[in-house]
């Protein structure tokens, strides 16, 4: 009984702030340019208890996995991956581990989700070691097998890193095959966040500190902000105006600009 009401109290505590949170996002009508969002840090063991650590062990192979918090207070996955098919499995290859964050808890009203539409990067302050990691983020999909994947490699194994991934560089991936019609990630309702490793044989580590949609200073989103005498050419390199050059003259005539301010007529 008293188990229920603990459930009970906490889903009702969610949904109040789920209302809350969007009751204040309605009220300031706030798309504004933003630093970062935070997604996950881990501090504590509660951190890493929302996340599943997955292998071919799972399906009878024989790589192991595990998910913990260092003495440093940081997330580490780690163990080791083995190629080998056990003899009489029911399994025709083998060597796999990854670990992924579990969607977010029920609230009254929905499921939140992650909004990452104001951000152009997806970062991760990592510690990684020298094989090809790859990065998954899962979204809602008529297609639950879906996944979008982009490849990673740390460039000093050992040593902390914040690898900056732009969102709209992820790949459409289908049961690890790449899809060949690529669709775009509905990146406002990203559900997980994932780490994994495919037929590298041997010890594995990645330690893990945080996970965050951000903007540099000159992005918002997919829009670059650009400072006044900048503009982008047809080929969406940044140049700047020459010294009393005006955009019109920059762009040349087979562009328009709006607000078109020219009263003789002619074309712009």
């Amino acid at each position: 009984m008293a188990d229920g009401l603990r459930v009970m109290s906490s889903y009702f505590k969610r949904s109040w702030s789920y209302v809350r949170e969007e009751t204040v996002a309605a009220v300031k009508f706030d798309t504004g340019w933003k630093k970062e969002m935070p997604m996950f840090q881990f501090r504590k063991v509660e951190d890493l208890e929302d996340w599943i650590v997955g292998s071919d062990a799972d399906i009878g192979g024989l790589s192991e996995a595990y998910w913990g918090l260092t003495p440093e207070n940081s997330a580490l996955f780690w163990g080791t991956i083995s190629t080998k098919v056990p003899e009489g499995a029911k399994i025709d290859r083998s060597g796999y581990a990854g670990v992924r964050s579990q969607q977010r808890p029920l609230t009254l009203f929905h499921r939140p989700r992650y909004d990452t539409t104001l951000f152009r990067y997806l970062a991760i302050r990592a510690k990684g070691d020298t094989r090809q990691w790859f990065v998954n983020l899962q979204t809602e999909s008529i297609y639950p097998s879906y996944l979008w994947q982009h490849r990673v490699y740390f460039q000093r194994p050992g040593e902390w890193e914040v690898i900056m991934i732009p969102f709209r560089d992820f790949v459409l991936t289908s049961n690890g095959y790449v899809q060949k019609r690529q669709i775009s990630m509905d990146r406002s309702k990203i559900k997980t966040v994932g780490f994994s490793l495919v037929r590298q044989p041997g010890d594995f580590a990645l330690e893990i500190d945080w996970i965050k949609a951000v903007n540099s200073p000159r992005t918002l989103g997919d829009y670059d902000i650009l400072e006044p005498g900048e503009y982008l050419d047809a080929q969406g390199s940044l140049r700047k105006l020459a010294p009393g050059q005006s955009l019109r003259e920059a762009l040349g005539g087979n562009i328009r600009i709006f607000p078109d301010n020219k009263k003789d007529g002619s074309p712009p």
